[in-house]
């Protein structure tokens, strides 16, 4: 198989598979020929008599060809045929056996078989006859063509009817009556809508005209009388019937039979009824036995007209003789109906030819038509089966071919794997859409040559068809490679246009559906909007339906269609704005408004939304950079001070280990120890906020007891709340209690609690110091009573430097509890104090284990 990977191999399975293709059309069609003629029938004799048909077909042209020289020439008499000329055309009325029936004849005495060749054929200046001693020659074969044989006539309206029992309506003209193709006309009720108008005063008209006829002197027939009926008997007018199709086979098989329409008994028109005149016959008018009913007549030339029925002849009486008539007309107008007739101009022969056995059988002429007709008769056994064998094999060769081409397609010798190639890059469904394009242009184009040369030329033809083939079965294999190789990469649907349409539908649907999410969420009022569109639609489809305006219908649906789409991005736009809007309330600055597909009215404000979002990132910015500058100096500025307050302190002390004994410097010295470590201690609080509030800590998150911990923090402060008269109640779980921090801050956030209560609760009160807990918080509670008054908000005594007392007379610098606070949230925690008079309350929650 890999021999057919390269190009060379598949061009060779393309060309095997398009020979036997042919191959296998060529049998197909030979079988259908042949089985038509009766090859694969059980009688012998029906092959051999449609062969002796075709070859009197031929004869025919040989002997028309030779009508100059009365019919024969050297080549008929020394053909195995006997053959006779007959002018005219009526074949079923011809008497073949009586001589006086031919123009020439080449036989006497000699009975003509009923299986002997008899056609007609119409011979004009134009006749065009092709010669060619071959039977059956498919590319030049012999032919009798006469362009023109039949033409259009416009005739006279004299008369219309309808024949009630066969459902069908007649007009009379040109002395026969026509049946009406069922375009035409249409049998309806009254209410019908009406025509055009004067189509009644038209036909009222012409039954005047056949009533002036019949006072003017031709015979006026009593209907009521024995002697009158016997009379219009014996004046039987014959009606011929014409074919209204411009083909000879329309031609053979056209009704040459007479037919006389018996007469209506009605009524003397002296009694005062209307009678209805056709060819001096009178009937009935229609409407004297059906009421409500009108004929509506449709003309060529787009008239129409509704017809009464008192101006419709009533027809039923000779429904029989009408029913035979089986070539209908067209109507041209309302007064005029077309038909086709023999072209004057033409000579119509009719062509009489059967085999001379004797000759036959000696077969002493070779090239004679019935005796290659006996030759290909003797060759039918093999034809039998060599026709059904080559089209079993062609098939079977082309189906193979084929399928080695589709399993080659998308290799390539040398290559591994599967390889696309410009025309396997192709969506497959566009390559089936162009495919069915091409192979249409060609049909259409092989088509229209066909057309225009012709009917003999079956070389050229021939050629055409064969070219047009090859063409359709290199498009054909090039499509079939891009299926193969799609199918062969798994792609087949996905690469396919129609696979991306719904890709890109189903991602339009689910950004619609986002967007109507987003603006259900932001636009509350979204459902009452979309309620009164519809609302309106529906009042205006209503308003459309009850005026009967379908003609707008479209235009509506376009526009509500279009309203809806404008409507939903204008919600669309307003959610983002409005969402903007709401994110940066709740404190989410880097929120912006997306501008894209938004409209100018609404861009304007979504760009003035977007400035304001700068802005408020501008100012947190600088803030931020404040803080920072801010922290970074209260720590430079720390560092720096601390030096020199190391050395105060020190030097202190050594003074204060000396042995001065002037009572003011000891007192100095004491005042300069107390404040260099209150100083010291202001120091390292600063340190330790700007750390805090720099995320420079590293906290060890681990177990802590939660219990152990609070008691020990209690206990460090002991002498110093008994010290302020302070009594300490407190409230703690018995059993261990466990949490998630860092030991040592947690417990420097307890210490600065408790720090606070020592330096400003009120002295002989106590303070209440709880653990509480539930199944997912613990809260650590301190509440004491504030010595000094507290008119100022749990808030602002949460800033920096901000102290209980207004006074600052207590040793505490205000960085306890925006201290504590920040080591809190870090472990995952929260502080919140609360002020109600001069209660003071602080709770620390963490989260449980």
């Amino acid at each position: 198989m890999k021999r057919f990977y390269n190009r060379a191999g598949k061009i060779f399975l393309g060309i095997t598979c398009t020979v036997f293709t042919f191959i296998f059309a060529f049998s197909i069609f030979a079988c259908g020929i042949f089985g038509n003629w009766g090859l694969f029938s059980s009688n012998s004799n029906e092959f051999k008599n449609e062969l002796n048909k075709m070859a009197g077909s031929d004869y025919a042209a040989w002997i028309l060809d030779s009508k100059e020289d009365g019919f024969t020439s050297g080549r008929l008499e020394g053909m195995n045929c006997y053959y006779g000329v007959i002018e005219g055309k009526d074949i079923e009325n011809i008497d073949f056996n009586k001589d006086s029936s031919y123009l020439y004849r080449n036989f006497k005495d000699i009975e003509v078989p009923k299986d002997a060749f008899k056609d007609y054929y119409g011979i004009g200046d134009d006749t065009e006859i092709t010669l060619n001693e071959k039977l059956l020659d498919p590319w030049y074969p012999n032919y009798v063509r006469t362009d023109y044989s039949r033409i259009y006539t416009s005739v006279s309206i004299d008369g219309i009817g309808y024949d009630l029992i066969g459902q069908k309506a007649y007009v009379f003209g040109n002395g026969r009556f026509y049946p009406i193709q069922d375009y035409y006309y249409a049998y309806v009720t009254s209410e019908h809508p009406e025509g055009t108008p004067n189509t009644n005063n038209i036909y009222s008209k012409i039954w005047e005209n056949r009533q002036a006829d019949i006072e003017a002197g031709r015979e006026y027939v009593d209907y009521n009388s024995t002697a009158s009926t016997e009379k219009a008997q014996e004046e039987e007018t014959y009606y011929v019937v014409e074919d209204s199709e411009e083909t000879e086979e329309a031609e053979k098989s056209e009704v040459t039979t007479d037919y006389l329409p018996e007469e209506t008994v009605i009524e003397n028109g002296a009694l005062g009824e209307r009678v209805l005149y056709i060819d001096g016959k009178g009937y009935k008018p229609l409407s004297s036995s059906v009421n409500g009913y009108v004929l509506k007549l449709n003309a060529d030339d787009g008239a129409t007209g509704k017809l009464s029925l008192e101006n419709v002849a009533d027809l039923s009486d000779i429904h029989g003789e009408l029913a035979k008539l089986k070539h209908q007309v067209s109507i041209e107008n309302i007064s005029f109906f077309g038909l086709y007739q023999d072209n004057p101009d033409l000579t119509y022969y009719t062509v009489v030819c059967f085999p001379n056995e004797t000759k036959l059988a000696a077969n002493t002429y070779t090239n004679d038509f019935y005796v290659q007709a006996k030759a290909i008769v003797a060759l039918a056994p093999t034809l039998k089966i060599l026709l059904p064998l080559a089209t079993i094999l062609s098939f079977a060769i082309a189906l193979g071919c084929w399928v080695m081409f589709l399993c080659a397609a998308g290799h390539k010798k040398g290559v591994e794997g599967i390889v696309e190639g410009p025309i396997e890059k192709i969506p497959a469904d566009l390559a089936l859409v162009i495919t069915i394009i091409a192979e249409s242009i060609i049909l259409a184009v092989a088509v229209s040559l066909v057309d225009e040369l012709s009917s003999s030329a079956f070389g050229l033809i021939g050629m055409i068809i064969a070219v047009t083939g090859i063409l359709a079965m290199l498009i054909g294999f090039l499509w079939s490679s891009n299926i193969a190789v799609n199918i062969k990469l798994h792609h087949l649907w996905g690469n396919s246009l129609i696979c991306r349409f719904f890709r890109l539908i189903n991602k339009w649907f689910w950004i619609i559906d986002g967007e109507t999410k987003q603006i259900r969420s932001t636009v509350k009022w979204t459902n009452r909007i979309w309620g009164i569109f519809i609302l309106i639609a529906f009042i205006e489809f209503i308003c459309i339906n009850v005026t009967e305006s379908v003609n707008i219908l479209l235009f509506w649906s376009l526009e509500k269609i279009a309203f809806a789409i404008i409507l939903h991005r204008l919600l669309m736009s307003y959610a983002k704005i409005k969402g903007t809007a709401l994110a940066l309330a709740e404190g989410d600055t880097t929120s912006q408004v997306d501008l894209n597909g938004m409209p100018l009215f609404l861009e304007e404000h979504a760009k003035a939304m977007n400035d304001i979002q700068s802005g408020i990132s501008v100012a947190l910015e600088e803030r931020t950079k404040s803080e920072r500058m801010k922290t970074e100096l209260i720590t430079n500025v720390s560092h720096d001070i601390k030096t020199p307050l190391t050395s105060i302190i020190n030097y202190v002390d050594l003074l204060s280990k000396e042995k001065i004994e002037n009572e003011k410097a000891t007192e100095y010295l004491e005042v300069l120890d107390r404040q260099s470590k209150r100083l010291k201690k202001l120091i390292e609080d600063l340190i330790e906020a700007s750390k805090v509030s720099t995320g420079n800590i590293k906290f060890n998150i681990e177990n802590v007891n939660a219990v152990t911990l609070l008691n020990q923090s209690i206990g460090e402060f002991t002498d110093r709340l008994e010290a302020n008269k302070i009594s300490v109640v407190t409230s703690l779980p018995e059993k261990d209690v466990y949490l998630q921090a860092d030991n040592r801050y947690l417990w420097r956030v307890f210490d600065n609690l408790m720090s606070n209560i020592v330096k400003y609760a009120q002295p002989n009160t106590r303070a209440y110091i709880d653990l509480e807990q539930d199944e997912n918080k613990l809260r650590f509670v301190f509440r004491n009573t504030s010595k000094e008054e507290l008119n100022i908000s749990a808030d602002e005594l949460m800033e920096r430097f901000v102290r209980g007392d207004k006074s600052r007379y207590t040793d505490g610098n205000g960085l306890g509890l925006s201290i504590a606070r920040s080591l809190t949230e870090a472990m995952g925690g929260t502080l919140k104090l609360s002020i109600d008079g001069d209660l003071f309350k602080a709770v620390v929650e963490f989260n449980k284990n």
